[in-house]
């Protein structure tokens, strides 16, 4: 296990920690889960959209919800000889978590609270490596990541404490989100380099600054988002996309278009071709859940090329899932614009994609259509409630397990970040995961896909 070090000023914060109780239900009662601070209504609710046949909450006992933690453990799937393996969690972390103490940084005060300005503590340092160490522990050094990595509400300052600056104007809120993204990408990519993983990463709506983009009345925070979603793709290829020398990590990358330095596609492994798609398009006045046409060209050569190849498994990710019936937790449920009856999706089909990899729900649920798999997965760190998948692929078989944690948070405190919210300010993930899904899929001999066996949160919604 490796041990990320924090500034001083943590011994002061995790002995106030210390000292509050803890929640330890299945998960957060409603009263302390984080209310959505953006100023539109979202569709954040506590209760998992659930499966036909499973209890509606209201059959419930009070004290029950049906959450990813709360799902029954399964038969773990087969081991495939020789397969190519990787994991995928989305949405992780969906939150900022740096030491903001550390490195000689000045250290700032929340003046409501009296406590220094810090985005995480010893708990959160401990949880994190428990996690990912056992991602590291399935024999694979690849995690793919379809968007979401930190929560991203940068260029604004509700506690006002100066952290990454005045955010009075654009252009200071502007260096705030540069300074911030500073902080909590390096931080993020670190904790994965540390556990000798390599990610693939994909940017999510909270890259782009959490939806929505635009309001009926003006709001000069929403505004700002949507004026420089450019500049916040730029800057995330910077960090994440990007080698120590400053060039792009990919080469397969679409050669114009706004998403030139967010798209790419690589060779996982002989038998595995992965394109990552930036489905986050600034159009007519908005941000729209869609590819642009230049990314979508891209797309079409990539998958010819795929198939004249004879890659064996074309895989998808991105960060929306298509519409449809999906388990959705404390999400806002962004999907993509039109679903199947877009070119996106015909693009996929014609083009041979077998698996298309989405977060945003924070839960898992897979759906069977048009020959392709869309499994939409992942869960939120700090509701203690992660969860990743293993993949095993070969030639022609594919196999994919859930992981489900269930940790322990505490809501009498919040860490610092720049929106009001704040994550609990204590977590820990006592306990291995369970597996609660597994699907297992092979080649047909016209090449197409055939699930041969399912269980649990993968088992596919046709």
């Amino acid at each position: 296990m490796t041990r990320r070090r924090v500034g001083p000023v943590l011994a002061v914060l995790v002995a106030g920690a210390l000292g509050c109780s803890t929640a330890t239900p299945p998960t957060p009662s409603a009263s302390a889960i984080p209310v959505p601070d953006d100023p539109a209504s979202t569709s954040v609710g506590p209760t998992a959209r659930l499966a036909p046949g499973e209890p509606s909450s209201a059959s419930l006992p009070p004290a029950v919800e049906r959450g990813p933690r709360d799902r029954p453990a399964v038969s773990a799937a087969p081991e495939l000889a020789g397969a190519y393996r990787f994991v995928s969690a989305p949405d992780f972390l969906n939150q900022d978590v740096a030491d903001l103490t550390a490195d000689g940084r000045r250290t700032y005060v929340v003046k409501a609270t009296g406590d220094v300005a810090n985005s995480t503590n010893e708990s959160y340092e401990t949880a994190l490596d428990q996690v990912i160490d056992e991602m590291a522990s399935h024999g694979t050094r690849d995690v793919l990541v379809p968007g979401d990595l930190v929560e991203g509400r940068w260029g604004r300052d509700d506690s006002r404490t100066g952290v990454f600056g005045p955010v009075r104007t654009q252009a200071q809120r502007l260096r705030a989100w540069r300074r911030a993204a500073d902080v909590y990408y390096p931080a993020w990519f670190d904790r994965f380099r540390e556990h000798d993983l390599t990610t693939y990463p994909a940017v999510g709506d909270h890259e782009m600054g959490d939806d929505p983009w635009r309001l009926k009345k003006r709001h000069a925070w929403v505004d700002f988002k949507r004026r420089h979603i450019p500049q916040f793709k730029q800057i995330f290829a910077d960090h994440a996309l990007s080698g120590s020398d400053g060039r792009p990590r990919f080469t397969e990358r679409p050669e114009q278009g706004p998403s030139r330095h967010t798209a790419y596609s690589v060779r996982l492994d002989s038998n595995v071709l992965l394109v990552t798609l930036d489905v986050f398009e600034r159009r007519g006045g908005d941000v729209h859940i869609s590819v642009d046409e230049p990314q979508l060209r891209w797309l079409r050569g990539v998958l010819r090329k795929a198939r004249k190849d004879d890659v064996p498994w074309v895989m998808v990710q991105a960060h929306t899932p298509m519409p449809g019936k999906v388990r959705v937790r404390n999400s806002t449920h962004l999907v993509y614009e039109k679903g199947r009856a877009s070119d996106l999706w015909r693009t996929m089909v014609d083009g041979g994609v077998d698996v298309y990899l989405s977060g945003e729900v924070h839960d898992q649920t897979v759906r069977r259509r048009d020959g392709i798999l869309e499994v939409s997965h992942g869960s939120l760190f700090y509701r203690g409630e992660a969860s990743y998948i293993v993949g095993q692929v070969t030639a022609d078989r594919l196999v994919l397990e859930n992981h489900q944690f269930r940790g322990v948070v505490g809501f009498d405190n919040r860490l610092w970040t720049t929106s009001r919210q704040g994550a609990p300010g204590r977590i820990s993930y006592p306990d291995p995961s369970v597996v609660t899904g597994t699907l297992v899929a092979s080649r047909t001999r016209s090449g197409g896909l055939r699930v041969d066996d399912a269980d649990g949160v993968l088992a596919p919604r046709d």
